[in-house]
C-alpha cells in the first residue's frame, strides 16, 4: 500500500517536464560476492539485504525519471579480475566504486548497508554523510527523517559525519551518504530486515528523502 501511495503521488513522474529527468543517482549496494559484510545474529548476510533494498530503490528512482547507476546488480564484487587475495579484491572493489563518483561529478551517491554491534540492544537506521560537500549532510538528514518519522518513531539517532573508516564518503566530492538501514545484530531489526515489505518501505523512504532534498537544495 505504501508503495502504491508513493507512486500515485508523483504526477510528474516519467513526463517531459519532470525536474528529475537526467539527474544521475549512484546507488551502491554495499559488499557482495566474496565480501559478505556483517553477519547477523541469526546468520543473515548483510550483502543480500543491501542488494535487495538497492534494487528496489533503483526501480523507484527510474520510475521518477532518474538516470540510475548501480555499483552492482548481482551478488558479485566490483573488483578487477585476476587478484589473488580477498584483501586485494576488496581494495580494488572500493576503488572501482569510487571511480563511479569521480566519473559522474554531477551525481548523488547513496550507499546501502546494515549495521552490527556487540550490544544487541542497539537498533535503528543511522545515516552517515561525507564531510567534503555541505549538501551531503542535508541529504543525510532528509533520508534519516523520512525513515524515522514513518517506520521508526522511537529512533533518536542523528546523522553522523563519516570518518576515514568509510572510504567512499571520506573521499567523496559529490553529495554522498551511507544509509545503515538497521542492526542485523538486533533481533527485532533483523526480523524486519528479512521482511520484503519492510525492505520495500525502506527503499521508498530513502527515495522520499532524496526527493525532498532535491526539491529544496
Amino acid at each position: 500500500m505504501l508503495y502504491l501511495t508513493f507512486m500515485a503521488n508523483s504526477s510528474a513522474a516519467e513526463t517531459s517536464s519532470n525536474p528529475f529527468m537526467r539527474k544521475t543517482i549512484i546507488v551502491d549496494a554495499g559488499h557482495g560476492g566474496d565480501d559478505g559484510g556483517a553477519i547477523g545474529i541469526d546468520g543473515t548476510v548483510e550483502k543480500d539485504i543491501n542488494l535487495d533494498i538497492a534494487l528496489k530503490l533503483e526501480k523507484i528512482l527510474k520510475f521518477y525519471g532518474f538516470n540510475v547507476i548501480m555499483t552492482r546488480t548481482e551478488d558479485v564484487m566490483t573488483c578487477d579480475d585476476g587478484l589473488d587475495s580477498l584483501r586485494k579484491r576488496k581494495v580494488s572493489d572500493i576503488h572501482n566504486r569510487f571511480d563511479l563518483m569521480r566519473k559522474n561529478p554531477d551525481a548523488v551517491f547513496i550507499s546501502v548497508h546494515q549495521n552490527k554491534f556487540e550490544d544487541t540492544s542497539q537498533h535503528g537506521t543511522q545515516v552517515f554523510y561525507s564531510g567534503n560537500n555541505e549538501k551531503s549532510k542535508v541529504l543525510a538528514e532528509a533520508i534519516q527523517t523520512s525513515i524515522t518519522s514513518a517506520v521508526q518513531p522511537e529512533n533518536g539517532r542523528v546523522v553522523k559525519k563519516s570518518g576515514s573508516g568509510i572510504y567512499l564518503l571520506y573521499h567523496a566530492e559529490i553529495p554522498a551518504v551511507l544509509v545503515e538501514c538497521g542492526f542485523i545484530s538486533n533481533p527485532d531489526d533483523v526480523k524486519k530486515l528479512k521482511d520484503e515489505s519492510y525492505r520495500m518501505k525502506l527503499a521508498i523512504l530513502i527515495a522520499d528523502g532524496l526527493l525532498k532534498y532535491l526539491r529544496n537544495c
